[in-house]
């Protein structure tokens, strides 16, 4: 049985692979896109993959752990701090408002940091958009 993000996937590749006339773009012609700013990526596979090899590492620190332990913990921290009487309630909303801030953040850095790893490795390439991770049109 596959999952709703399984099928997701399936459908981008089948997207991607339309755009590209029944096959998916090479290496090359993603590096193209990718700097000239084409490129859509999916951010459930690049919350997968931030963590595989051949990710530049200060984005896996950076988008793979801090600022999603920050952003899990910012809230409960600000709860403990307003139990403990060392700030006010407005802090609690401050925190969840810090804690969505910093998922969004960290959602988008993976989603570059996967891409610069394609970029750099053609294998990392090949396993990420069979896995329906890019989206992008061929060149006008």
């Amino acid at each position: 049985m596959t999952t709703m993000n399984q099928q997701v996937n399936e459908l981008v590749v089948k997207d991607l692979t339309e755009l590209w006339d029944g096959r998916l773009p090479t290496w090359d012609e993603f590096k193209e896109a990718s700097h000239e700013g084409r490129v859509r990526v999916n951010k459930t596979v690049a919350a997968q993959a931030i963590h595989w090899k051949g990710i530049p590492t200060v984005m896996v620190v950076l988008y793979g752990i801090i600022t999603i332990w920050a952003a899990f913990l910012l809230t409960p921290v600000m709860i403990g701090l307003y139990f403990f009487d060392v700030v006010g309630g407005w802090w609690i909303l401050g925190g969840v408002f810090g804690a969505w801030l910093l998922l969004q953040v960290s959602r988008d850095g993976q989603c570059e940091g996967i891409k610069m790893g394609a970029e750099r490795n053609e294998a990392l390439y090949s396993t990420l958009v069979a896995n329906g991770a890019f989206l992008f049109p061929p060149s006008q």
